[in-house]
């Protein structure tokens, strides 16, 4: 069984519409996050949604995610 976890990336358009960008299969949220921004610079929030023990869970992610200093 591997360890790792499908986290899909969804762009925020307006109200309740969300338009289904990238799945990333990764370890970590913060390594999926990290490598999604690197593809996306431009966006500034994006929703986030992965399985945890059968339950789907959902988060908005501010971006970029990081040191500044690296990031710039």
């Amino acid at each position: 069984m591997s360890d790792k976890i499908i986290y899909k990336f969804g762009d925020v358009m307006g109200g309740d519409d969300i338009t289904n960008l990238e799945s990333i299969e990764s370890r970590g949220y913060k390594k999926a996050v990290k490598s999604f921004q690197v593809k996306y610079p431009k966006l500034k929030n994006v929703y986030v949604t992965w399985d945890k023990e059968g339950v789907e869970l959902t988060k908005l992610q501010k971006l970029p995610i990081g040191r500044k200093k690296k990031l710039g």
